[in-house]
């Protein structure tokens, strides 16, 4: 199609172009939805038209047969037409994956070798059966029924007052999977599919507008949100240096507490009271934070390491006399031991 083709074509041609257009568009859409999601049940008119081996036409609804003095108080509009299996041609192919179009039209322009009929005197529809053995190919049902059958079941469900919804082959259940009426339609210039497209398309459109309206205002909210983010950077600087600056004099005083409490003279000295009985003197203390050392004079056959054993504060306590006990005048003994804090702390 070239660019003066477009711009001598009239309205009509125009309109055809955006119908074609348009279809091409929604079996694109039907062809990206998953098989799992397409395989599912489709949507059934409340009344059945099942034509019978004799060729006559019967009602039924709710699985009830309708007999024929009781369609006058029922007048029935929307039907689904059932025909025999034997009613149709039904052949099995295996080809490769294609779109809905693209198959329709190979099958089309293939139909006098695949079937006994050229393709102008048939209605065919074609489902999808699953992978087939070879690599690369899609098993295939495809349906066909001539048009004059077809036309003369069309005319009979006319005069019965029928307003047809599918056309197909009555299966197992009751129900039929195959439909010609996209055929028909096809063939009839798809009015009714038409406006359906155009329901449909229209609400897909409201949705994406939607959509795009939620993204735009989300996005609109995020770009507010990144310069007040922005024009706040420096209060938000200035408060991370403040809560640097007060965790680390948090830590520093902290740390002079934990110093304080290990190196504390009066924690020993408390320890030494309590382990030490009365008749022990103690007059020398010297304590540098680590180890602790202790003089004085004890009584004759008191242990004084074994008694600063009995502390938990104090650990490791060795005495720093000979073995020999050296008595004084008055019967007391000296001793100068030094045990190491079990609290090891500060400089």
């Amino acid at each position: 199609m070239t660019l003066q083709k477009i711009l001598n074509a009239d309205l009509a041609t125009i309109a055809r172009w955006c119908r074609e257009g348009l279809s091409w568009w929604l079996d694109e859409l039907a062809d990206a939805i998953p098989a799992r999601w397409r395989s599912a049940s489709p949507r059934h008119a409340p009344w059945t038209a099942r034509v019978g081996a004799d060729g006559a036409m019967r009602l039924w609804r709710d699985g009830r047969l309708i007999p024929p003095e009781a369609w006058s108080g029922h007048t029935p509009r929307r039907a689904d037409i059932l025909l025999p299996a034997q009613a149709v041609l039904v052949r099995r192919i295996d080809l490769p994956p294609l779109s809905s179009r693209d198959l329709r039209r190979m099958l089309a322009e293939n139909m006098d070798r695949l079937t006994p009929f050229p393709a102008d005197r048939v209605y065919f529809d074609v489902l999808a059966e699953g992978e087939s053995g070879h690599a690369g190919r899609r098993r295939l049902r495809l349906a066909v029924i001539p048009r004059a059958q077809a036309q003369a079941v069309m005319e009979q469900a006319r005069v019965l007052g029928l307003d047809v919804e599918r056309f197909g082959v009555e299966a197992e259940g009751g129900r039929g999977d195959i439909d010609f009426m996209t055929a028909i339609r096809d063939e009839q210039g798809g009015g009714r599919d038409l406006r359906r497209s155009v329901w449909w398309s229209a609400c897909a459109g409201l949705v994406a507008l939607n959509v795009a309206a939620a993204v735009f205002m989300d996005v609109r909210d995020v770009r507010r949100l990144e310069a007040a983010v922005a024009a706040d950077q420096p209060k938000v600087m200035a408060a991370a240096r403040l809560r640097q600056a007060v965790a680390e004099g948090q830590r520093m005083r902290l740390d002079l507490l934990t110093r304080r409490s290990r190196n504390e003279p009066l924690r020993i000295i408390d320890a030494l009271g309590k382990v030490l009985p009365d008749g022990q003197w103690v007059h020398r203390l010297e304590w540098n934070g680590r180890a602790v050392r202790i003089a004085g004079f004890k009584t004759q056959g008191f242990d004084v390491p074994a008694a600063l054993r009995q502390t938990p504060a104090l650990t490791n306590p060795r005495s720093l006399l000979s073995d020999m006990p050296v008595r004084t005048a008055s019967g007391v003994e000296p001793f100068d031991v030094i045990a190491d804090s079990t609290a090891r702390g500060g400089r």
